[in-house]
C-alpha cells in the first residue's frame, strides 16, 4: 500500500521497553506477540510476566499474520489532518490466530468490512515507523 503523507506527518507510536522485539520486527515486515512457556497462553500487548499465570517465562513468537474482525468501527472524522486525509478509515480488534488481539487499522471499504471476516495483515510506512493493518481475506 502507497500512501502520499509526509513522514513527519503521522504521529508516532510510545514504545514500551517490553515491546521493543515487537517494534523490531515490524522493520522486516513481521508480526510478532509473547508466549507464556509455563501456561502456554498468547500474551499481547507486551509484558515483563504472563498475566494470566504470572510467570516470567515469556518468549516472542512468529504471528502467521492472520485472524479475524472481533470488533470495528468507522472513523468519519479524523483526530488529525493526515488521519483526516483517508477518512472514512475503519480501525477494530483482530483476534488473531494465535489467541490474541491486536488493535489496528482495517484497509478494506467500510461498508465491507464485518464481524467474523477473515483479515490478514500488510505493513505500512506511518512516518518514520512501519505499522501493521489488516486487508479482508478469503482464507
Amino acid at each position: 500500500m502507497i500512501e502520499n503523507h509526509s513522514t513527519q506527518a503521522w504521529p508516532q507510536p510510545y514504545r514500551l521497553p517490553d515491546a521493543e522485539p515487537y517494534w523490531a520486527a515490524l522493520s522486516n515486515d513481521q508480526l510478532k506477540f509473547q508466549r507464556c512457556a509455563d501456561c502456554t497462553q498468547a500474551v499481547w500487548p507486551a509484558h515483563s510476566f504472563c498475566p494470566n499465570c504470572g510467570s516470567t517465562s515469556l518468549s516472542w513468537a512468529q504471528s502467521s499474520g492472520r485472524g479475524e474482525v472481533w470488533s470495528y468501527s468507522t472513523v468519519m472524522r479524523g483526530p488529525t489532518p493526515v488521519w483526516a486525509s483517508i477518512t472514512p478509515y475503519t480501525v477494530g480488534f483482530i483476534q488473531m490466530d494465535e489467541g490474541y488481539y491486536l488493535f489496528s487499522q482495517i484497509v478494506a471499504a467500510p461498508d465491507d468490512v464485518q464481524i467474523g471476516k477473515r483479515v490478514e495483515v500488510r505493513f505500512v510506512q506511518r512516518g518514520q515507523q512501519i505499522m501493521p493493518v489488516f486487508a479482508l481475506s478469503d482464507s
